[in-house]
């Protein structure tokens, strides 16, 4: 009898990787609000109009023409509102199956079970809204210029690229927790508390491009050359300024969810108390400087000291090594997956061998 029960639990053990991969799967999103042009833009590049309550899986990417906005929401709660002119990509969304995945998702209050989520946001401007993640769950949003953790939040991601080709990313974290990293400072993860704000000046990668091709023409050979100030900025080191969020900041995106979303109403009228009472960019930024007034924010070059530090690959970063991965969201994000699907991995492992759930 013994044998036997030995022979079945290796049986059952034989099926745990069948068990797991289908246990880790693909998370959908649904289309709320849209106004203007909205288009989605699939993983074999064909383009069609996005409306209302269409549902789409990781490997789509979203655009937004000018004055057009467009709501997404999670299977894990979450929310994004893609303002004017932006261009989004869902990388990698995974999660558990779990009764708590509800339709329609915007009914959901909390991430039912382990996710993975990560975007991209290769120009343009989102706000989001976190629901409270699952322990193993992560959400990640990528620029060009670098990353930023939300863990349960409202917050806003950033990132234009101006005309001398030097790139901005803002980070915003109205409620919540958020910790950015960006790729070509020393600065580290920077935790930004609600109310806060980061801001960055980066060059993009078509600007070191053309900055690579002037000094390596041969003498006499025509090759691009920027402005001296331009030159001066791609060289210095990378500030990432911390400052209270601006109160005009705050009044737009109070304005934009009010506009473009189907969050309650409490979630904007909050915002919006919050920007009666924040220093406007004037005060933050007196006279027009380029770093906050030191009675507001700071600036930050070093590495902060805290209790965590992010371990995020800086693949595809200007300078930076290429990825291992072959897709799907990077390194980090595999090595997410596979966290989760070890934990569903003891799970079954334990219910297999032990049905009755008594553990004895």
């Amino acid at each position: 009898m013994i044998s036997f029960l030995k022979h079945l639990g290796m049986v059952s053990l034989a099926f745990l990787p069948i068990l797991s991969s289908a246990a880790l799967q693909t998370g959908k999103v649904q289309v709320g609000k849209i106004s203007g042009n909205v288009t989605i833009i699939d993983a074999k590049s064909q383009r069609k109009p996005l409306t209302t309550g269409a549902v789409f899986q990781e490997g789509a990417r979203v655009e937004t023409g000018v004055d057009s906005t467009a709501e997404l929401v999670f299977s894990n709660g979450a929310s994004l509102v893609l303002t004017p002119s932006t261009l989004l990509e869902l990388r990698t969304f995974r999660q558990v199956p779990s009764a708590g995945i509800t339709d329609p998702y915007r009914q959901i209050e909390k991430d039912p079970s382990p996710s993975v989520t990560e975007v991209e946001v290769p120009r343009g401007k989102i706000i989001g809204e976190v629901r409270k993640l699952n322990a193993l769950s992560t959400f990640t949003v990528k620029t060009p210029a670098g990353l930023v953790r939300i863990r349960g939040t409202v917050f806003a991601v950033e990132y234009r690229v101006g005309p001398d080709g030097v790139g901005k990313v803002v980070v915003s974290c109205v409620r919540g927790s958020v910790e950015t990293v960006v790729y070509s400072s020393n600065a580290g993860p920077v935790t930004v508390d609600p109310g806060m704000q980061t801001a960055s000046s980066v060059p993009s990668a078509a600007l070191i491009s053309n900055l690579a091709r002037a000094v390596g023409a041969p003498a006499g050979a025509p090759a691009p050359v920027p402005a001296p100030a331009v030159v001066a900025a791609a060289v210095a080191p990378v500030k990432v300024l911390l400052f209270p969020i601006p109160a005009e900041e705050l009044a737009e995106i109070s304005a934009t969810l009010v506009a473009a979303s189907t969050l309650p109403a409490e979630v904007s009228s909050t915002i919006n108390a919050m920007a009666q009472t924040a220093p406007t960019l004037a005060a933050i930024f007196p006279n027009g400087a380029t770093e906050p007034a030191k009675a507001f924010g700071q600036v930050i070059t070093d590495s902060q000291v805290t209790d965590v530090k992010v371990a995020e690959s800086k693949a595809g970063a200007p300078g930076a090594p290429l990825s291992s991965s072959n897709g799907g969201g990077g390194t980090t994000m595999d090595e997410n997956l596979k966290k989760i699907t070890d934990n569903v991995n003891r799970s079954v492992e334990q219910k297999q061998l032990d049905p009755s759930g008594t553990g004895g």
